[in-house]
């Protein structure tokens, strides 16, 4: 080794240790935690969507959904039509496809259609073009509608024309699907 100046040390590296540092053992702790928490999390979401997916029967049955798509899309097409012509059978083919609070609602509303629709000599008619079954449980199934209505006046050329959403709850009652309540949204 060379010969140093008088008072100066040569200062050896200190000797690694074998151990880990605090921070280190902190970061590798909280590392373990996160992972931990990870799969714990990801085993609880995966529990959460089988039996979500398991109890609604949407998304299960095919045979069941198109069933209500079916029958949901008339009811609506019906409850949401009018000819001022033709008020009475509209009413009554409206009446097959809606059952409980909804019902009484309906009747309630078409007294007004019954008041204007002559005097306007409207004509409505509802299409659905899309709907969604979102949940099928039982007897009971809560179904997403897009519907479009186009409204002839006499003596407007121009028809009015409307698009809207609706939550349609749907109740099997006597073996058909039937609405029971709508909320539009």
């Amino acid at each position: 080794m060379a010969d140093l100046p008088a008072g100066e040390e040569v200062v050896q590296p200190a000797a690694r240790s074998r151990w880990l540092s605090p921070v280190q053992v902190a970061l590798v702790a909280v590392l373990v935690i996160a992972l931990g928490l990870a799969a714990w999390l990801r085993g609880e979401t995966n529990g959460l969507l089988a039996s979500a997916a398991s109890s609604n029967r949407a998304l299960l049955d095919a045979g069941a959904t198109a069933e209500i798509s079916g029958q949901v899309r008339d009811a609506v097409e019906r409850v949401f039509s009018y000819d001022f012509a033709r008020l009475d059978d509209n009413e009554r083919a409206a009446a097959a496809v809606i059952t409980g609070p909804f019902a009484f609602d309906y009747h309630h509303q078409f007294t007004r259609v019954r008041e204007l629709a002559p005097g306007q000599q409207a004509v409505v008619v509802a299409t659905v073009p899309a709907l969604a079954v979102k949940v099928l449980d039982g007897d009971r199934a809560i179904v997403v509608v897009f519907i479009d209505q186009q409204a002839n006046r006499g003596g407007q050329a121009q028809p009015l024309v409307a698009a809207g959403r609706l939550r349609v709850t749907a109740q099997r009652v006597t073996g058909s699907w039937k609405i029971a309540d709508v909320e539009p949204f």
